[in-house]
């Protein structure tokens, strides 16, 4: 049985068969040409650790360079220090930062490449990743790496280009240069490091899985049509609390599965993970979810619209099925409208979800408030709300939820209007998970 594809998949190549269809749209008396190219991927179960970051193809950026905003003392510690990098608190040593000082920041479910400054560091014996861990009381999230450890890089020639070039012992270091490829990596705050360092993100429940006559599973390239589902978490945007304290939000449980994407889009459709396109799913968990339970494709036929249904497949083989599930079901956490290239407020969904004769209550993520606002709310306080208990129709009792989704009840935006979102994870949870 196929469980999370992005989960599965290890080894991938590109073959030379390449389907390519033109569609042609008009827009503001504009004729807009979209190409979508479609390439098959062959899924092998051998050398399952050497294919490429599957898991992360959405580009995710797990590194980057920030600012220590905040240090503090822990109680009774002596060699180590609370660091705050936008609104992530991170255990740091002692001294080896200052306020204001440029940082890279990995983020947790990030794993480290075995550089030899991670070794001394002891990242080795977690196996290298950075997961939210508790030392001294305090809860640490992220990994911190001082920017001159990149001119150490193993496999790269790299060398620092200082505020002076005449004076080193300045400290300043204005940019990187990749004396190899000649590249300049200038020390811009949210500059993605994720591949430069080599970073992957980290895979749980990994299984390979097989067709019924024993072949390997085929996938194609994602839709560039429709946006990968992904979230920002809260941490990651301590700004929102002043420049969207007006709006109301939608806040759903966050649920942990195998996520999902059902599409129509003229007279195309289809079923994607989170990064890949799927199109031999017979006799698994997608297929018993999505199309024998619920007949999605059959239902997005019915209706005009161009439109993704994306939600979470949870059953009793989906990650480790936190929920006890005796069977699949498929949860909706979002609709992406394609023609206008956003996705649906809470209203849209409903009246969409309503159309396609799908109870909302029934098929979509458990609504916590329709009207949610964030002002006078700090960023202890939503995380906070994000601990609790599972509120899942089918989930048995007391069983702790991964966190919360925040997203605006309206569009903002005048021209491109759009609606913002962004997730707090429970660290009652995260710790356990561990």
């Amino acid at each position: 049985m196929m469980e999370n594809i992005e989960e599965t998949l290890k080894l991938v190549e590109i073959t030379d068969t390449t389907t390519t269809t033109t569609n042609t749209t008009t827009t503001n008396n504009q004729e807009v040409i979209i190409i979508n190219e479609k390439k098959e991927i062959i899924i092998n179960e051998n050398d399952i650790e050497e294919g490429r970051d599957l898991d992360n193809e959405s580009g995710r950026s797990l590194a980057y360079f920030e600012r220590i905003l905040k240090l503090e003392a822990i109680v009774g510690a002596d060699v180590i220090e609370i660091a705050t990098v936008l609104g992530w608190r991170v255990v740091v040593k002692k001294g080896l930062y200052k306020v204001g000082d440029p940082v890279v920041y990995c983020e947790i479910d990030s794993i480290l490449p075995p550089w030899q400054y991670f070794i001394d560091d002891k990242m080795d014996s977690r196996g290298f990743k950075i997961k939210t861990i508790k030392l001294r009381g305090e809860i640490s999230q992220g990994y911190c790496i001082p920017i001159k450890e990149l001119i150490n890089h193993p496999h790269k020639k790299i060398k620092a280009v200082y505020k002076e070039e005449e004076d080193n012992n300045n400290e300043t270091i204005v940019h990187l240069l990749d004396e190899d490829s000649n590249e300049k990596i200038p020390i811009e705050m949210g500059r993605n490091l994720t591949d430069f360092i080599g970073i992957k993100k980290i895979t749980e429940y990994v299984q390979i899985p097989r067709n019924v006559n024993g072949s390997n599973r085929k996938a194609y390239t994602f839709p560039s049509f429709i946006k990968r589902t992904d979230q920002t978490r809260i941490q990651s945007v301590p700004h929102y609390f002043d420049l969207h304290q007006d709006l109301l939000w939608e806040v759903t449980e966050k649920l942990e599965g195998s996520s999902i994407t059902v599409f129509k889009k003229g007279k195309e459709s289809g079923v994607c993970s989170r990064n890949f396109l799927i199109e031999d799913f017979q006799g698994s968990d997608i297929h018993q979810a999505v199309i024998e339970d619920l007949d999605l494709l059959n239902r997005l036929s019915t209706i005009d619209l161009n439109i993704a249904l994306q939600g979470e497949i949870l059953g009793p083989k989906i990650q480790g099925n936190i929920y006890q599930l005796r069977k699949n079901y498929f949860k909706i956490f979002d609709i992406f409208l394609i023609d206008s290239q956003r996705y649906a407020t809470h209203d849209e969904r409903i009246e969409i979800l309503n159309s396609l004769k799908l109870t909302p209550s029934d098929h979509m993520a458990p609504v916590i408030s329709n009207s949610f606002s964030l002002k006078g709310k700090t960023l202890s306080d939503i995380l906070d709300m994000a601990n609790g208990f599972s509120i899942l129709k089918e989930s048995k009792p007391k069983i702790l939820r991964e966190g919360l989704v925040f997203k605006s009840t309206s569009t903002i935006g005048s021209v491109n209007q759009s609606v913002v979102s962004f997730k707090a994870i429970s660290n009652q949870y995260l710790l356990k998970k561990k």
